[in-house]
């Protein structure tokens, strides 16, 4: 039987905006109060929800994610108006900022820092425990998530920038630490594995690859 909540958090396609409100857009050049209010809003919000899910698992309410938070449950609302949008917003986010805070750094550097983020990340290891049939599915790579793409493009990016291929490898791999944590030493020794298995790429396909991504 599906899962309405499964659906929504690890097969998004996209979110009505009666359900859910988009992070704000500021354009170039731009800064409103407004704006910046919203942004610091939401940011609390997903956080008093990564809160939430550490103690309930994703069987949360809004009263819950609203005290978390420190707001009111009218100013949720204003921003989400169930649950999954709560859910699937926190899991892109929480993409979002690994991907961001790899971005740039050499391809050995940056998979360690997201394999040892996923490790260490608090709401897996609180979901580990509470709910490991939402984790576990979590950690399926499916490209119809939005979260996944996100990650793929990124790997692919990566990879491409070190004449590197294998992505589905490395998408596995970092996959594996979502679902188990492990220590620093341990994830450097697997990661030295995994870059000795890793394909060349030729480099006109990786400034293909790099156009694309």
């Amino acid at each position: 039987m599906t899962d309405p909540l499964f659906d929504t958090l690890f097969r998004p396609t996209t979110v009505p905006a009666a359900i859910a409100s988009a992070a704000p857009v500021r354009v170039l050049g731009t800064r409103t109060r407004a704006g910046n209010s919203m942004a610091r809003t939401r940011a609390a919000l997903l956080e008093g929800t990564g809160r939430a899910v550490q103690v309930s698992g994703t069987k949360i309410t809004m009263s819950q994610v609203a005290t978390a938070a420190g707001v009111a449950k009218a100013t949720l609302y204003n921003h989400f108006r169930t649950r999954e949008a709560l859910l699937a917003a926190l899991v892109l986010d929480e993409v979002t900022a690994i991907v961001e805070g790899c971005a740039g750094l050499p391809v050995a550097d940056a998979l360690a820092a997201a394999a040892n983020a996923l490790a260490e990340h608090p709401v897996l290891r609180a979901l580990a425990e509470i709910e490991p049939a939402t984790l576990a599915e979590l950690g399926r790579i499916d490209d119809a998530a939005e979260g996944w793409r996100l990650a793929r493009t990124a790997v692919v990016s990566a990879l491409a920038a070190d004449l590197r291929g294998g992505a589905e490898l490395v998408l596995r791999w970092l996959a594996s630490y979502l679902l188990s944590p492990a220590n620093a030493e341990s994830i450097a020794a697997d990661l030295a594995i995994l870059l000795v298995a890793l394909p060349d790429l030729p480099v006109a396909e990786a400034e293909i690859t790099s156009l694309g991504a």
